[in-house]
């Protein structure tokens, strides 16, 4: 990552017309500072779920699709064959 800034903001990023598109399943809340700072970072894009009907039609079946809807990562593990996976419910047990 150091790299890709260094060389955005250095002698060979200057007077070029290039933008470096960045994803990530990262809470954006938790990028480091310095890769989104003001003139670093045009903008921030958060791409939440997709609601059930979006997600059916994404993908072009109802096969696995959650209830609830679907990421798009998530979208595209069923479209490789692959189960999704919830994160598993915590439920607070009794002391024995």
């Amino acid at each position: 990552m150091s790299r890709l800034l260094n060389l955005t903001d250095g002698l060979l990023g200057q007077g070029r017309n290039v933008l470096v598109a960045i994803t990530t399943n990262e809470d954006l809340s938790r990028l480091h500072p310095a890769v989104v700072r003001p003139g670093r970072c045009l903008a921030r894009i958060e791409v939440g779920p997709l609601s059930y009907a979006e997600a059916t039609t994404w993908l072009g079946g109802t096969g696995g699709v959650p209830a609830g809807g679907a990421t798009l990562a998530e979208l595209y593990a069923l479209r490789a064959g692959a189960p999704v996976v919830s994160d598993p419910v915590v439920t607070i047990g009794g002391y024995l």
